[in-house]
């Protein structure tokens, strides 16, 4: 019952951020974010953001993550009188601005949106903050013997390498129990899953520094 329990709490969390712009008021746009669809306590052939909270070799502790992100085709129709709804708050659109690679909307103002393109080219928020993310209970799950640990960023300037480093299971854990590694529950890390339902691959891509 536990288990259907999460299920149904994450299709009704995600399914109030339907995959589609709707419409309110007349002519009116409220672009609202898309829906993700999966089991957080049964993850098969599936990737996604978390927080790692705990490991110990033979099974990881984590938080799922599901970020917010917007269809490219309805952010790039909003203009001023439309809406966006976003970190639990509809903002309405005043101003559409293009800067440096990012869609800013009301710039320069309290309630200012940055959006950035995706690599699957649907649009995310750029604020630093849980509010734009659907946060999950947490899980525990099997890890693989063969996990591997791809680090982005360099752990102790912040820095991006050329390639990332490679770590295996052993070498993942020693991170996890190091006092001078930033870890892994800060919201920093893409998680793999195997057509087994075992954790297969974990990638660092963000520390608190950069």
């Amino acid at each position: 019952m536990k288990k259907i329990a999460v299920f149904l709490m994450a299709f009704v969390l995600l399914a109030c951020s339907a995959a589609f712009a709707e419409e309110a008021d007349a002519g009116r746009t409220v672009v609202t974010a898309m829906a993700a669809w999966f089991n957080p306590e049964e993850p098969v052939s599936v990737a996604m953001d978390a927080k790692i909270l705990s490991c110990d070799g033979k099974t990881c502790t984590l938080v799922p993550l599901v970020p917010e992100r917007y269809p490219q085709d309805d952010v790039r129709a909003l203009k001023a009188g439309d809406a966006i709804f976003t970190q639990g708050r509809e903002v309405v659109v005043r101003t559409v601005t293009e800067e440096d690679g990012f869609l800013v909307l009301n710039k320069g103002e309290e309630d200012e949106v940055s959006l950035f393109e995706c690599d699957d080219l649907n649009f995310g928020i750029t604020n630093q903050n849980d509010n734009t993310w659907t946060e999950f209970p947490e899980v525990t799950v099997p890890v693989s013997d063969h996990l591997l640990f791809l680090d982005e960023i360099d752990p102790e300037s912040g820095s991006t390498p050329v390639v990332p480093t490679v770590h295996n299971r052993d070498g993942f854990l020693s991170l996890m129990k190091s006092e001078s590694d930033p870890g892994f529950d800060i919201r920093n890390v893409l998680v793999a899953f195997d057509e087994h339902g075992e954790l297969a691959l974990v990638r660092r891509f963000y520390v608190p520094w950069q």
